[in-house]
């Protein structure tokens, strides 16, 4: 596997950072979270966009608070979200209760910032700062959502954005900042990020309507259940009135017989495969950006990386 080698140094900074964490329950429960998979994506992205400079021991402890940001933010939204499961585990929440998933979420996340302030930097403190905020008002625009069927595409993408493509942003821009890249490709590597964000987050989103549980490792359907309404079914609504009708019509009290049938109305429809060409508008923005950086070892990192895993996903059920 390429990227053996990062990916082994990122492990060993997230067991150091894990090992520094002097809460024990979040210290054990950030352990099970993180050794029931995940791709590493953000942390990996840092390191490839570092290679746009020269990469040193701050570009990967920096890597790995980022992984404990997003786990952070995945506990958060389990507990906004209602979610069982995760990665084909148990939630925090589901587990633990609201109370205790609430305090381990928070005390990972000012985990995360502090040991980015730690490393002195300024302007990687900065963006950390910035997208911490953007993350949680992203969370706030979700819950201000929910059951809210009318939102337009707009709606959708600003979401998204803060949701998903914010930390994607920091990710590639942090590794440019880290490693002293000049200052306009620090800029192209977060709007490439950023779109890459995106389009991973349209693919996950379609997933949830036409993956498995056991390939997803999350019930399938669970977004419109809990009330969070995506690209896919927004496409269909546009198309089709009387599915935006009976879309409109349901509430948080609707059975989840109704939700499975809308979820299956999209599933046999086109507007997944309109929902994947959005995503690959995301995807050809972040490559004609990579195409212009003029580093050739970061624009290959970053094109192995969507050849194996973004081309894959938007090409078969599962990732």
């Amino acid at each position: 596997m390429r990227y053996t080698k990062e990916l082994i140094k990122i492990e060993e900074n997230i067991e150091l950072l894990m090992e520094a964490l002097t809460d024990e329950f979040t210290r054990q429960e950030t352990r099970r979270l993180i050794n029931s998979g995940g791709k590493r994506l953000r942390p990996l992205f840092l390191i490839l966009a570092a290679k746009a400079g020269t990469i040193n021991d701050k570009c990967y402890e920096a890597a790995a608070s980022l992984e404990l940001l997003h786990t952070s933010s995945l506990i958060h939204d389990d507990i906004i979200d209602h979610g069982k499961m995760r990665r084909g585990r148990e939630t925090t929440v589901s587990v633990y209760g609201r109370g205790k998933a609430v305090s381990a979420g928070g005390i990972l996340s000012i985990f995360a910032m502090d040991n980015i302030i730690s490393l002195e930097d300024e302007k990687a403190s900065a963006a950390m700062i910035d997208t911490l905020e953007t993350l949680c008002l992203g969370e706030l625009k979700q819950l201000d959502e929910k059951y809210n069927f009318e939102i337009t595409y707009c709606d959708y993408i600003t979401r998204i954005s803060e949701k998903t493509a914010s930390l994607f942003a920091l990710s590639c821009s942090m590794g440019g900042i880290l490693s002293g890249a000049e200052e306009g490709t620090v800029d192209k590597l977060y709007h490439i990020g950023f779109n890459l964000g995106c389009s991973f987050q349209i693919l996950d989103d379609i997933l949830d309507i036409n993956g498995s549980e056991k390939g997803t490792g999350k019930i399938c359907g669970q977004d419109i259940r809990t009330g969070i309404i995506t690209l896919p079914y927004l496409l269909l609504m546009k198309k089709d009135p009387s599915f935006k009708k009976r879309i409109l019509s349901m509430t948080y009290k609707s059975s989840s017989s109704e939700f499975d049938e809308v979820t299956d109305e999209v599933r046999k429809s086109s507007a997944l495969k309109e929902a994947y060409g959005v995503s690959n508008f995301f995807l050809d923005k972040a490559c004609n950006l990579l195409s212009t950086l003029g580093c050739p070892e970061v624009e290959e990192g970053f094109t192995h990386i969507i050849n194996k895993l973004y081309r894959k996903r938007s090409t078969t059920k599962e990732a």
